[in-house]
């Protein structure tokens, strides 16, 4: 008999423990502390050609990027890709000159090509310039990677 009731309460009391460990876990997971988009700080890195000034994804697929010509001269900008978790979402910004001096706002939709996104949840974006020189008529990329967590 002694036996029973010792087993009974080792199991009992491990029960409980086991129920606090679920009950802080659940907790927890309801305040966001497990969502990664949430601790993830807004930056960018890589771009050499293009200075990235701000960026945005919002919940409604719309990537909104301002940027500025460091090339140090005017360049055509023929178009602008954003690729996330394998998907490209092209600006398809035509042959637009930018001028060293002025900051440009290119935004684009792009809902068909990602698919439904959740707040907070945090993404990593490569995003693609492509420009001719003017003087050379070369063509020319520059990428980056933009980081951050969706937006309202």
């Amino acid at each position: 008999m002694k036996k029973g009731q010792a087993a009974l309460e080792y199991l009992l009391t491990y029960g409980w423990a086991i129920l606090i460990v679920i009950i802080v876990g659940a907790s927890l997971y309801s305040l966001g502390v497990f969502t990664p988009g949430q601790w993830t700080g807004k930056r960018h890195t890589g771009f050499s050609q293009f200075r990235v000034e701000d960026f945005k994804l919002d919940t409604d697929e719309v990537l909104t990027v301002v940027f500025k010509n460091q090339v140090g001269k005017s360049v055509i900008l023929t178009n602008i890709e954003a690729t996330f978790k394998g998907t490209t979402c092209s600006f398809a910004t035509g042959n637009v000159t930018v001028s060293p001096t002025l900051v440009y706002t290119e935004s684009r939709d792009c809902t068909t090509q990602w698919g439904n996104l959740e707040e907070r949840t945090s993404y990593s974006i490569i995003l693609d310039f492509f420009y001719v020189d003017s003087d050379s008529g070369l063509s020319h990329t520059d990428s980056g990677t933009l980081f951050g967590s969706i937006e309202r």
